[in-house]
Parts: structure tokens; C-alpha cells; sequence
């Protein structure tokens, strides 16, 4: 898949949703499409952002080795709006890198924030409904960490038939996945027993066929959650439904 050397927007998928979640690239790279976006990829030239050794407090070697490298060769490009996936990524670009660089050449959006800005500017439409009742599950690093919790949400409502029902406990009260702050990779079947009980605690009881959030990291500990505890309602990226929603 060849992409342009420059164009307005860039498109920085992350190592989860490149490696682990494809679904998640893939239907925001249609839904890109399908708004007739411009926008560009770096591909193999995709490094890691640094979000996990942030995280776990490694900062000096996301100094010296990525965030300087990442800011250059998106600079490069022409790129007035950076678009993640992730929420980590997100958090990173977004608050991170401008504490260590000040402020950075181009915007840094959640791709929530810019398919909300893609329907505010009616490059999407949604023609057809979508019955479906969902429930919205607040990553961490994109509410508590940096204050979006509209975008997502405003999203959700433009799409005719879809009902929205909150969890209990959301927005500043949310509970986290269990998939962050390293706690995934050091103690894997911890993290995944919190992901479970989010789901049976609080997402279950709103009687929602699925969970919906923007954030890979969340899709893969709660995926894993669903399989290892039989837990009965389906998790979808915000691209996936708006995929969905679309028939794209």
C-alpha cells in the first residue's frame, strides 16, 4: 500500500493497532477513505512512540530515541494534523512530547476528535440506521490523563439508531481496563481479571449488545477478558462502528 511522501494530515497507527488489533487500522484507513481524507501513513517508517517506557518511568531513553526521531520525520512531511489510534499514543503526542520539545509543528488529535470533525463538516454521512445498543468505555489516557470525553460520545450519537447507554461509573469515575501503566505486561492474568470485571460489573448490567472505545490497548485486554471468562457482549473500536455504521 503506497502512501504520499506529504499531505495534510498524517496517520500514526501505533504498535497495538499495527500488530495486535489490524481491525482498528484498517477501518479508520476506510473511513479516511471513504471522507476523502488527505492524508499519508509512514508504514515501515512508523517507530513506537514510547507511550509504555513513559509510563513506567523510562523517560530518558524516549528522550534520546524516539520522540526527537518521531516529531522529525513527521515534520518532514508537510503534516498539519497528526491522527492516532491509540489513547497512549494520544497522551503521548499530545501532552508528553510538548513538555519535552514545548510546542509541536503540527495538531495532535484522537482519531474520535477527527471522524466528530469529519461529521461536523459533513465529509461523513449516515444514510441508513444502525440499530444496536452500546455502552462507551472511557480509556484512561484519553479522559482522566487529558479531558476527551465529548468526542467520542458525539460520534456515537450521530449514528442514526444507535442508543448510547452509560456504564455507572464513566467519564472522571471510569475504571481503568486493567491494560495500562505496565500493568499488562508485568502481571498479564491481574490484568485481565480487572478487564473482566469491568465488563461484568459495569458494562453487563446496562443490557448493551457491545462495549465501545477508541483506544486498541482496552479492545485487546477486554478481548482477551471475553475469552478467558465467557463473558457474553462484543467490544468494538469507535472506527469499527462507524465502519459499521457506514457499510464500508
Amino acid at each position: 500500500m503506497k502512501f504520499p511522501k506529504k499531505a495534510e494530515g498524517l496517520y500514526w497507527v501505533g504498535c497495538v493497532a499495527s500488530y495486535r488489533v489490524p481491525e482498528t487500522a484498517i477501518t479508520t484507513v476506510k473511513i479516511f477513505r471513504h471522507a476523502n481524507v488527505d492524508f499519508t501513513m509512514l508504514g515501515t517508517e512508523e517507530g513506537c512512540c514510547g507511550s509504555v517506557l513513559l509510563r513506567t518511568g523510562q523517560r530518558e531513553p524516549v528522550v534520546e530515541k524516539y520522540s526527537k526521531r518521531n516529531v522529525e520525520i513527521i515534520s518532514a512531511r508537510g503534516v498539519e494534523t497528526l491522527v492516532t489510534s491509540c489513547a497512549g499514543c494520544f497522551r503521548t503526542f499530545y501532552k508528553d512530547y510538548p513538555e519535552i520539545f514545548g510546542e509541536l509543528p503540527f495538531e495532535v488529535l484522537h482519531s474520535s476528535q477527527y471522524i466528530e470533525r469529519l461529521i461536523r463538516d459533513e465529509a461523513i454521512e449516515f444514510k441508513d440506521e444502525l440499530p444496536m445498543k452500546v455502552t462507551y468505555h472511557d480509556p484512561c489516557h484519553m479522559g482522566r490523563h487529558v479531558g476527551v470525553y465529548d468526542a467520542p460520545r458525539n460520534v456515537i450519537k450521530a449514528i442514526p439508531g444507535v442508543k448510547l447507554i452509560e456504564m455507572v461509573t464513566t467519564r472522571e469515575e471510569a475504571r481503568c481496563c486493567g491494560a495500562g501503566g505496565g500493568l499488562r505486561s508485568g502481571f498479564r492474568e491481574l490484568s485481565i481479571t480487572i478487564a473482566a470485571d469491568r465488563l461484568k460489573t459495569d458494562a453487563l448490567p446496562t443490557g448493551a449488545e457491545a462495549v465501545v472505545t477508541p483506544c486498541p490497548f482496552c479492545i485487546l485486554n477486554f478481548e482477551d477478558a471475553l475469552r478467558a471468562y465467557g463473558i457474553g457482549i462484543d467490544v468494538l473500536d469507535l472506527t469499527e462502528l462507524v465502519s459499521k455504521a457506514l457499510q464500508i
